[in-house]
């Protein structure tokens, strides 16, 4: 793999070789690989035992067959021995067509504790005879049945010990658990080592390449390089370079809109300053015996509120501060009535129709200048956007009261559509700052409320208020900054 990024400044990432993936995947496997041969172990176990029976019968009738061919089919007490000693049994038992015939025998015992077909044929019947065998701490007395390997009708028995048995199926099953485990790690290993070369180390790499942007986003050094790899790792190499790129761009604007922020601050200062002094002078004006002069100074007067007012919104707007909320309840109605008496006429003459709808026995819960604002500040975009006529209805419902405004505009342009939540992009007017639904719609949210854009067009435009009811009120705690 061609790698073109080395572990960037910063602390290094180092996993736990106990608590890594990769650790953790080694166990994985292991244990899959273990239930796999446990799986194997068990029938080949059963086989096993039923193997052995079967050449125990044939060891049996072996012997039993030396027997016949001795003269007068006597041998003596040493080769009764040996023969069985050699064959593994107790006894041989010849069963033929109507007769039953002791062939073999030393000291008989004195009971039989299980019989056993060597000829049946279903599994279950040797598996879980396997078991029994294996978990038995006791020596059991076997009688082990089966048909002739060389005359027909003719049934051998043999009378065995189990114990012999069962330290053979002990030592047949340590090799198969360590030949298991052998095989386990073997396969563990492998996967383990292309897992870290294929998959772990550029993850790895990808964590490095995180945790070292993260503490300096802004240091170039710190973007990954992708490797130009073609596989899902690559795709998210590529989308970590660029989401790094864009998080640089946006620290860099932030910083740069921090520092106009600052200088906003001090321009609205200043500016504060002249506006007051204007302010003063525009009194002064008003009283003045020109009727030219007192026909335009309402105007002035409009104009410098609207210059105070957007350089408000964008100081407040720059500072990313949230507005401190001291909340009370208070009725809808005298907030409304309130807020209406917060516009002046725009051009001195003739006033907006402003119907206040909202019943007067409605009460919410929320910061009161802070509503008047959100109020104020939609009913200005609506009757500077050329509404003629705003009607504010409310109702109650769910513990939020919904209100709408609803003016007879000509509805919102594309751009502002477009734009409508959108700072210092979604004014519909020529010298707005696109501030006003964004700063009323932060409020609205503090409050734990909303503000959506109901409809627009040609017969007006509605947008929609979600206020909490006064007896939504959790505590007095709700009356600290947001």
């Amino acid at each position: 793999m061609n790698e073109t990024f080395d572990t960037p400044p910063g602390k290094a990432y180092r996993s736990s070789p106990f608590r890594g993936l990769s650790a953790r995947l080694l166990v994985l496997i292991v244990l899959v690989i273990m239930l796999a041969e446990f799986l194997i172990w068990a029938p080949s176990l059963s086989r096993f035992r039923m193997e052995w029976f079967e050449e125990h019968i044939a060891s049996a009738e072996l012997a039993s067959m030396a027997l016949e061919a001795a003269p007068e089919h006597k041998i003596s007490d040493d080769l009764r021995h040996t023969l069985l000693t050699h064959a593994g049994v107790r006894g041989v038992v010849l069963l033929k067509p109507g007769q039953r015939v002791l062939v073999l025998s030393e000291v008989m015992p004195t009971s039989i504790d299980v019989e056993i077909d060597v000829d049946h044929t279903e599994w279950p019947y040797w598996l879980i005879g396997a078991f029994k065998t294996m978990t038995q701490d006791e020596n059991r007395v076997l009688r082990l049945m089966g048909a002739s390997r060389t005359s027909e009708g003719v049934t051998v028995e043999a009378l065995i010990d189990e114990t012999p048995l069962r330290e053979e199926m002990h030592s047949y099953s340590r090799r198969i658990l360590g030949l298991s485990l052998l095989i386990s790690l073997f396969t563990a290993a492998v996967v383990y080592v292309s897992l870290q070369l294929l998959m772990l180390r550029p993850v790895r790499r990808l964590t490095e390449a995180m945790i070292a942007f993260r503490e300096a986003p802004e240091d170039p050094r710190r973007v990954i390089h992708p490797s130009g790899r073609d596989d899902e790792l690559g795709v998210a190499e590529r989308e970590l370079a660029e989401m790094q790129e864009e998080v640089r761009g946006a620290l860099r604007q932030k910083s740069r809109l921090a520092a106009l922020g600052g200088a906003v601050a001090k321009v609205n200062h200043d500016l504060r300053n002249s506006l007051a002094t204007a302010m003063l002078v525009s009194d002064r004006l008003v009283r003045s015996e020109d009727p030219d002069v007192r026909e335009v100074t309402p105007r002035l007067i409009s104009s410098i509120d609207q210059a105070v007012s957007m350089c408000t919104q964008t100081l407040d707007y720059a500072s990313d501060a949230k507005p401190r909320t001291f909340r009370r309840p208070f009725h809808l109605y005298d907030l409304v009535e309130e807020a209406e008496a917060h516009l002046a006429p725009l051009d001195g003459s003739i006033r907006p129709v402003w119907e206040n709808n909202v019943p007067t026995s409605l009460e919410i819960f929320a910061d009161r200048d802070q509503m008047v604002r959100v109020i104020v500040n939609l009913a200005r975009n609506a009757f500077q956007a050329g509404a003629g006529i705003l009607r504010i209805n409310a109702h109650a419902a769910g513990g939020v009261v919904h209100m709408e405004m609803i003016d007879d505009g000509d509805g919102l342009p594309d751009k502002a559509l477009k734009n409508l939540f959108k700072p210092f992009a979604g004014s519909a007017r020529k010298g707005g700052t696109g501030l006003g639904l964004v700063i009323a719609r932060d409020i609205l949210r503090i409050h734990g409320g909303d503000l959506i854009l109901g409809k627009t067009g040609p017969q007006g435009t509605t947008f929609g208020l979600d206020i909490p009811l006064a007896n939504t009120q959790v505590s007095d705690s709700e009356n600290r900054p947001a």
